[in-house]
């Protein structure tokens, strides 16, 4: 079983809220470290050359690309690498520039795959009720999260979620499988990772101004049929979960 790293870097991204102190080559630093044994490879797009130069000078990649795609765009282009070597029983991470990780993380992933289509160890704060409103529209349904289930393995407790962000892990299997949907990341112009899983969580569609342009333009893809996480895999049935870690989750930096 292979395991790769699929990393994103740009000086691009929007402005968020930040760990003060922690920058985005403090959290690569973390990320060779806790991932050592992982294979790395990396998309630096819209890079600056002083970014390049340090990428370049001071760091080991299994592959590197430099690309000018946007967000949307270098995830396909990790995505494509990914199918062209890719096993079934192998297991990829796509990771951007951003994330610190607990150093039992990657042991986490591994096991969740073993139960989950999708995993990622960041709980996604848009889920909660926040000071001032809550993010993520289908997390509205309860005063203080999404409708979720948490679940126990062997060292973790999961959170079953509708969506997260472009850091995420699955098998080979569940990459081919799916490759057809991200496949919109290779002409869209915006982020569209929330939709995204939306359609692979099966979560109802919101009748708003702004949903539905993009219920009408991906209704092709609504002929796939996934099915919540019970526990179990059943028989052959397509089982789409995204879930999120809680006792081992990622700093957003």
């Amino acid at each position: 079983m292979r395991k790769l790293l699929l990393y994103r870097i740009s000086n691009k991204g929007y402005p968020k809220i930040k760990v003060d102190g922690i920058s985005k080559f403090d959290c690569l630093d973390n990320l060779q470290k806790i991932f050592h044994d992982w294979e790395f490879i990396c998309v630096a797009d819209n890079c600056e050359a002083p970014l390049l130069e340090k990428l370049k000078s001071n760091y080991q990649f299994t592959e590197f690309y430099e690309t000018n795609l946007g967000n949307p765009g270098s995830f396909w282009k990790l995505y494509e690498i990914a199918l062209a070597q890719i096993k079934s029983e192998d297991i990829v991470y796509f990771i951007e520039d951003d994330y610190f990780h607990l150093p039992d993380a990657p042991e986490s992933i591994i096991c969740g795959l073993n139960y989950f289509d999708y995993v990622t160890v960041y709980d996604h704060p848009d889920k909660y009720q926040g000071v001032d409103k809550v993010v993520n529209p289908y997390a509205k349904k309860n005063k203080y999260s999404e409708n979720t289930q948490v679940i126990q393995l062997e060292n973790d407790f999961w959170k079953i979620s509708n969506s997260t962000t472009m850091t995420f892990s699955l098998t080979g299997k569940t990459l081919r499988e799916d490759a057809k949907i991200w496949s919109i990341t290779k002409t869209k112009k915006g982020d569209c990772d929330f939709d995204i899983f939306i359609i692979l969580t099966g979560q109802p569609i919101l009748w708003r101004i702004k949903y539905l342009k993009l219920a009408l333009c991906k209704i092709k893809y609504f002929f796939w049929q996934f099915y919540f996480f019970d526990g179990k895999r059943q028989g052959n049935k397509r089982q789409k979960q995204k879930v999120n870690s809680q006792n081992n989750r990622i700093s957003h930096c």
